[in-house]
């Protein structure tokens, strides 16, 4: 379970940091929102970040023996 433990602090350790440059960039003087949405690059790294954390997800459901 230690390990689990690690694994999960990891895991919100990283999303605090994607939260936080995230904002860091929307507060950025100059820089419009809208191009966080209509930016190709960003789009696919926001699908590949979210695409890693479901699997990693699943990974952690499976060990908990829950349904991933």
């Amino acid at each position: 379970m230690d390990k689990l433990e690690e694994a999960l602090g990891r895991l919100e350790r990283a999303v605090a940091r994607l939260e936080a440059a995230a904002s860091a960039e929307r507060s950025a003087p100059g820089l419009p929102i809208a191009r966080h949405i209509n930016d190709p690059e960003l789009r696919a790294i926001a699908a590949e970040i979210a695409a890693r954390v479901d699997g990693a997800l699943a990974r952690i459901g499976r060990i908990l023996g829950g349904p991933g």
